[in-house]
C-alpha cells in the first residue's frame, strides 16, 4: 500500500498489451489527446511523499516483520503464490525482471501442471490436429513413426505465463521487497507501536483545521491524519480453544495456537514447555498448510519423538488458498461473476466456496505423505479430538481422537498440542476499531466490514481497510498477495485522485465571535471557558 502510493504511474494489473500502452501515455504525458476528453492526462504528479506516510507495527520498525515471523517459524523455502503476485506497483513484470536481473532465476519453483491446463479447447485441438497431419507426412515419406517437431503432449505456451508459474524462494521475495522499500524510501517510514485506538474527530494542526482520524497507540502517543489505512492481516477470532478445550486449554505451558507463535508469545518446540526435551511428544491440528509445515519442521528436530498430525477434514489439495481459476488467465470471468452479486450475502457464501477452509499444496503433500509412510509422521485424516485429559502432575495431555468412521483411539501422554486452526473473520474482534464501529455503524457479513468499492469504511469516515476485512469487495484472494495488491491500487487511484483534486487541503482556522483561534491552545482554553463551543466551532470551520 505505501509503495503503490508513492508511485505515479502504476503498471501492476495491466497486461502485457496494455502496459506497453500505458508507457507511451506515460512518455507523452500532458501532450496525450485522450479520446473524448478535454481534459488534461490523468498521468499527472499526485503521488504521495514518504514523509506524508507514517506506518504503526505492533511487531516490529521495518516493514514486513509478521511475515518474517511466520516464514520463520514454519521454516518456509518458497512462496505459496506465482511470480506474478509481488509488491512492485509499477510493473507488472517485477518479480521476474528482479529475478534474472539479478541472476537469480535459480531460485524460481516451478508449478506444474497449471500452464496447461490454461490452453483453451480449441487450440488443444489445432494442436493435435497439427500433429496428425505432420505424422501422416512423414508415413507418406516413408519415415514410418519417425519423431516430429511436435511430438504428442508438447502444448505450445506463451512465453510470458511460461515464467509467471513459478513461484519463488523466501530469501528472492524478500530481497524483491527490500529493493521496492528502498526504491520508494520507505525503510524509515514504519514505527514499533501498537495501535489501540483509531477514532474519526476534529483535528488541528498549525493554522489549518478539519476533520480526519486520530490514532492512539498502547505507548501513549497521538497521531492526527486525514487517511488512516488498515492492513491488520489475519487478526479476528483465532478458533482456539476448541472443544473439547473449552475449559482450560492450559496455554502456554500445555497448548498454543499458531497466531501465538507467529506474535511471539509462543515458541515452537521450546524446551521448557517439554518434561523430557530430548523426546518431545506433540500433537499438531489443523488441516492446512500451516499444519502441514510445523509438521515437518517437527520431523527435521531430532528432539522431538512422536508427531501426530491431525486434519480435522479430509485432505485437500490445493496450488494457492482457492480454485486455480480465481488467479489464472481467466481469472476475469470468476471475478466478473462475483462483482455482479447482488448482495454481499450472496458474495460471502462465493468466497467460502471458493476457499473451502484449509488446503494443502502438492510440494507439502508429498513431503508429509513421504514422512507418514516412514512412520514419522503419524497423519490422521477426518479426525477429531472428543475427549482430553490433563494431567496436572506429569504436565501431559491423554487425547481421545475419533475418525470420520467414528472409530476411536488414544493418544497417551503428549507434551504440547499446536492448534492451527485459522482465525475467524470478525470486524468487531479488533478492540482499536471500536469507536469507529460505534459511532459510524456500517452493514456487517460474516465477520466482513460491508465498505464501500473504494474500500472505504463509508462515503464519510476517511477510513480504508486492506487485506482479509476487504473480502466483500476484493473477493476471495483478498488475504493474498493478489487481493493485497488489488486493493493497494484500488485505494491509490482513489486517493491520489483526491490528492489531486485539493481534498486534503485543509482551511486555516476562523476567529468566531470576534476572537482569534490560531493555535490549539488558544482554542482549548477558549473551549474551557465557555468562550467557544464545539458546535460554533464545526460551523464555522
Amino acid at each position: 500500500m505505501s509503495a503503490r502510493l508513492m508511485e505515479s504511474h502504476p503498471g501492476s494489473l495491466f497486461t502485457e498489451d496494455e502496459h506497453q500502452r500505458f508507457h507511451w501515455l506515460k512518455q507523452r504525458g500532458h501532450k496525450t489527446n485522450l479520446l473524448n476528453s478535454r481534459q488534461h492526462s490523468p498521468y499527472i504528479q499526485n503521488k504521495f511523499n514518504s514523509e506524508n506516510l507514517l506506518v504503526l507495527d505492533s511487531m516490529n520498525d521495518r516493514f514486513m516483520g509478521q511475515w518474517d515471523s511466520q516464514f520463520d517459524a514454519c521454516q518456509i523455502p518458497y512462496l505459496r503464490s506465482p511470480m506474478f503476485f509481488h509488491v512492485d506497483p509499477a510493473n507488472i513484470d517485477g518479480m521476474v525482471t528482479y529475478a534474472y536481473s539479478k541472476g537469480r532465476g535459480g531460485e524460481l519453483m516451478e508449478i506444474t501442471n497449471v500452464v496447461g491446463k490454461e490452453v483453451s479447447k480449441h487450440k488443444q485441438k489445432r494442436v493435435k490436429q497439427k500433429q496428425q497431419k505432420s505424422m501422416m507426412m512423414m508415413m507418406k515419406k516413408g519415415n514410418g513413426g519417425g519423431s516430429t517437431h511436435d511430438n504428442p503432449g508438447i502444448v505450445d505456451v506463451n512465453m510470458r505465463d511460461w515464467k509467471d508459474y513459478y513461484r519463488p524462494a523466501t530469501k528472492l521475495f524478500r530481497d524483491h521487497c527490500n529493493d521496492v522499500i528502498m526504491r520508494y524510501r520507505l525503510e524509515d517510514r514504519v514505527r514499533k507501536d501498537e495501535v489501540v485506538s483509531v477514532e474519526y474527530m476534529l483535528i488541528q494542526s498549525g493554522d489549518d483545521i478539519g476533520k480526519g482520524m486520530v490514532v492512539k497507540t498502547a505507548s501513549g502517543e497521538m497521531y492526527g491524519c486525514k487517511i488512516a489505512i488498515v492492513a491488520s492481516g489475519h487478526r479476528g477470532d483465532i478458533n482456539y480453544p476448541i472443544k473439547p478445550f473449552d475449559d482450560d486449554p492450559h496455554f502456554p505451558e500445555g497448548s498454543c495456537h499458531t497466531t501465538h507463535l507467529f506474535t511471539k508469545k509462543a515458541i515452537f518446540l521450546d524446551d521448557s514447555k517439554f518434561h523430557n526435551p530430548k523426546s518431545k511428544r506433540i500433537v499438531i491440528v489443523g488441516g492446512g498448510l500451516t499444519s502441514a509445515q510445523l509438521a515437518y519442521v517437527a520431523a527435521q528436530n531430532p528432539t522431538v519423538s512422536s508427531i501426530h498430525l491431525l486434519f480435522r477434514s479430509p485432505i485437500k489439495i490445493k496450488h494457492f488458498d482457492f480454485h486455480l481459476d480465481w488467479v489464472t488467465k481467466y481469472k476475469n470471468v470468476k471475478k466478473s461473476a462475483f462483482f455482479i452479486r447482488d448482495t454481499d450475502e450472496e458474495k460471502f457464501e462465493m468466497i467460502n466456496a471458493a476457499r473451502e477452509g484449509g488446503s494443502i499444496n502438492p510440494e507439502y503433500y508429498k513431503k508429509v505423505l513421504k514422512l507418514s509412510k516412514s512412520k514419522r509422521i503419524n497423519w490422521m485424516t477426518s479426525t477429531q479430538i472428543t475427549k482430553q485429559e490433563w494431567n496436572e502432575e506429569t504436565k501431559t495431555w491423554n487425547l481421545e481422537v475419533t475418525d470420520g468412521e467414528g472409530e476411536t483411539s488414544n493418544l497417551i501422554d503428549i507434551d504440547y498440542i499446536y492448534f492451527a486452526t485459522g482465525v475467524a473473520a470478525n470486524i468487531k474482534s479488533l478492540e482499536f476499531l471500536q469507536p469507529v464501529i460505534s459511532n459510524h455503524p456500517i452493514d456487517i457479513v460474516g465477520g466482513y466490514p460491508c465498505l464501500t468499492d473504494n474500500l472505504q469504511w463509508n462515503e464519510e469516515v476517511p477510513l480504508f481497510m486492506m487485506g482479509k476485512n476487504a473480502a466483500l469487495r476484493v473477493g476471495p484472494t483478498s488475504a493474498n498477495l493478489d487481493g493485497a495488491r488489488l486493493g493497494a491500487e484500488r485505494v491509490g487511484w482513489y486517493l491520489q485522485d483526491l490528492k489531486s483534486k485539493g481534498e486534503f487541503d485543509w482551511g486555516p482556522v476562523k476567529s468566531v465571535e470576534n476572537t482569534e483561534t490560531s493555535s490549539y491552545l488558544d482554542t482549548r482554553l477558549q473551549l474551557a471557558s465557555g468562550q467557544l463551543n464545539w458546535f460554533t466551532l464545526l460551523d464555522n470551520s
